[in-house]
Protein backbone atom coordinates (compact mmCIF):
# COMPACT_ATOMS: atom_id res chain seq x y z
CA UNK A 1 0.00 0.00 0.00
CA UNK A 2 2.88 2.61 0.24
CA UNK A 3 3.77 1.89 -3.14
CA UNK A 4 0.25 2.73 -4.10
CA UNK A 5 0.04 5.98 -2.06
CA UNK A 6 3.55 7.05 -3.41
CA UNK A 7 2.25 6.43 -6.77
CA UNK A 8 -0.87 8.62 -6.13
CA UNK A 9 1.50 11.34 -4.93
CA UNK A 10 3.40 11.29 -7.72
CA UNK A 11 0.75 11.04 -10.14
CA UNK A 12 -0.37 14.59 -8.57
CA UNK A 13 2.41 16.28 -8.07
CA UNK A 14 4.47 14.99 -12.20
CA UNK A 15 3.53 16.65 -14.87
CA UNK A 16 1.16 15.76 -17.08
CA UNK A 17 2.54 13.15 -19.47
CA UNK A 18 2.91 9.46 -20.32
CA UNK A 19 5.05 8.89 -16.71
CA UNK A 20 1.92 10.65 -14.97
CA UNK A 21 -0.25 8.28 -16.29
CA UNK A 22 2.16 5.48 -15.16
CA UNK A 23 1.70 6.37 -11.80
CA UNK A 24 -1.78 6.10 -11.99
CA UNK A 25 -2.61 3.21 -13.62
CA UNK A 26 -0.26 2.21 -10.68
CA UNK A 27 -1.91 3.57 -8.56
CA UNK A 28 -5.55 1.67 -9.75
CA UNK A 29 -4.38 -1.51 -10.76
CA UNK A 30 -1.79 -1.73 -7.52
CA UNK A 31 -4.30 -3.26 -4.86
CA UNK A 32 -6.14 -5.75 -7.29
CA UNK A 33 -3.22 -7.63 -7.97
CA UNK A 34 -2.32 -7.54 -4.75
CA UNK A 35 -5.58 -8.96 -3.77
CA UNK A 36 -5.31 -11.50 -6.62
CA UNK A 37 -1.69 -12.67 -5.26
CA UNK A 38 -3.07 -13.19 -1.41
CA UNK A 39 -6.25 -15.30 -3.03
CA UNK A 40 -3.97 -17.22 -4.90
CA UNK A 41 -1.72 -17.89 -2.71
CA UNK A 42 -4.62 -18.61 0.36
CA UNK A 43 -5.68 -21.19 -2.07
CA UNK A 44 -2.66 -23.23 -2.64
CA UNK A 45 -1.76 -23.27 1.54
CA UNK A 46 -5.74 -24.28 1.74
CA UNK A 47 -4.93 -27.55 -0.52
CA UNK A 48 -2.06 -28.52 1.09
CA UNK A 49 -3.91 -28.95 4.73
CA UNK A 50 -5.43 -32.72 5.28
CA UNK A 51 -9.07 -32.97 4.40
CA UNK A 52 -11.15 -33.65 7.55
CA UNK A 53 -12.52 -37.61 6.86
CA UNK A 54 -15.61 -38.80 8.54
CA UNK A 55 -14.80 -41.67 11.13
CA UNK A 56 -16.28 -45.10 9.89
CA UNK A 57 -18.37 -46.84 12.75
CA UNK A 58 -18.64 -50.50 12.72
CA UNK A 59 -20.93 -52.94 14.70
CA UNK A 60 -20.03 -56.22 15.13
CA UNK A 61 -22.85 -58.62 15.94
CA UNK A 62 -21.98 -59.42 19.26
CA UNK A 63 -23.83 -55.67 19.94
CA UNK A 64 -27.09 -57.60 18.88
CA UNK A 65 -28.28 -59.99 21.54
CA UNK A 66 -31.80 -60.84 22.37
CA UNK A 67 -32.84 -58.53 25.50
CA UNK A 68 -33.94 -61.67 27.26
CA UNK A 69 -30.88 -63.60 27.45
CA UNK A 70 -29.34 -60.72 29.66
CA UNK A 71 -32.05 -61.32 31.75
CA UNK A 72 -31.09 -63.30 35.07
CA UNK A 73 -34.71 -63.78 36.55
Amino acid sequence: MVIRVICIILAVVVPFGWITLLFAIGAIFLPYFAVIIANAESRTTETKKAKAQAPTISISADSFRDSSETRND
